[in-house]
């Protein structure tokens, strides 16, 4: 006897729980928030502690990396070590991540 699909019952398509979470932060848009959340608790080892004491923002949308700091002259210092600092932020969060910086 052959057994042929029954059209009425779903096919079961099992997916193992990775697959599952991917799909879910692919479509309600939470991997770049978690990457977010990650940067900024390692925001302290990037850049070291005493930056990120006088850090008042990091923010990424997209591959544009947005900080803001609460001094001036730090401000200043940080835009013209924006290459470095991508590149330390990329060593630490994986090729890429970052491919443009707001100092603001």
């Amino acid at each position: 006897m052959i057994d042929l699909p029954r059209k009425d019952v779903p096919e079961r398509k099992e997916k193992s729980i990775a697959d599952v979470v991917k799909r879910m932060n692919d479509r309600y848009h939470l991997t770049q928030k978690h990457n977010e959340i990650e940067l900024v608790k390692q925001w302290g080892e990037i850049v070291g502690q005493l930056i990120a004491k006088h850090t008042a923002s990091v923010s990424i949308k997209g591959k544009t990396l947005y900080v803001t700091f609460d001094q001036a002259p730090l401000k200043n210092e940080m835009f013209l070590q924006r290459e470095t600092l991508m590149q330390k932020v990329n060593e630490r969060m994986g090729a890429g991540f970052v491919e443009k910086i707001f100092i603001g």
